[in-house]
This record gives structure tokens, C-alpha cells and sequence, in this order.
């Protein structure tokens, strides 16, 4: 499977997970309050933060690739910091997908100064 192939699928399943999380405020949170407040915020940063991967997809330039590689190296630290507080299989799968972008957007980056 290509690297790009592997990271489209990635990055949509990125956007699933934060339309999920934010699809489930109103069934966690009855009121609107700062803990639902700060519930949406995370899933519209994990909505975000995978959607810039389909920004590299379109750019040819270096510095976009590593600006989101950088996005994706953020996102899975802190699905690893909020492990030490929420020890659940969501947060796992989080890391692993942005951890996995991160080195596909490194990876995508290598390969297109190989083949230039």
C-alpha cells in the first residue's frame, strides 16, 4: 500500500473519530457546561488536526508537509498525556492514528526528494 494511500485512509478515519467525539457530547453531558464545552473542543481539534493531512496531499511544498507532520507529532503527545488520566482503547487508537501520520507525512516527505 502506498504511503499516501495509507495516510488518506488514516486521516479520514481521523475526522470519523472527532465527529464521533463530538457526536457524543450531548449522550455524555446533560447541560452545557465547561467539562462539554472542553469535550467538543477535543473533537473539533482531532476534526482539524486530521483534516490538514489532506492539505499535504495537495501540496507539493516541504514546509506544508512538515508543518502537518508537526500537527500529527502534537496530537499523538497529547493522546500519550491524556493516556496518564484516561486509560481507555479510544485514546490508544487516537495516538497510534496521529503517531502513524506523523510518519507517513515524514515518510511522503523522503519519498517525493527521492523521486524529484
Amino acid at each position: 500500500m502506498r504511503v499516501q494511500t495509507l495516510a488518506m485512509a488514516l486521516a479520514i478515519i481521523g475526522v470519523l473519530l472527532g465527529t464521533v467525539h463530538i457526536a457524543l457530547t450531548p449522550l455524555t453531558y446533560a447541560d452545557w457546561t465547561i467539562d462539554a464545552l472542553w469535550f467538543v473542543g477535543t473533537g473539533l481539534a482531532i476534526v482539524l488536526a486530521a483534516a490538514a493531512n489532506f492539505i499535504e496531499f495537495r501540496s507539493s511544498g516541504v514546509s506544508s508537509r512538515l508543518i502537518v507532520a508537526a500537527i500529527n507529532l502534537a496530537m499523538g503527545f497529547f493522546f500519550a498525556a491524556a493516556w496518564q488520566v484516561l486509560p481507555e482503547p479510544q485514546v490508544i487508537i487516537g495516538g497510534v492514528l496521529f503517531f502513524a501520520l506523523a510518519i507517513c507525512s515524514l515518510a511522503n516527505r523522503r519519498i517525493k526528494a527521492v523521486t524529484s
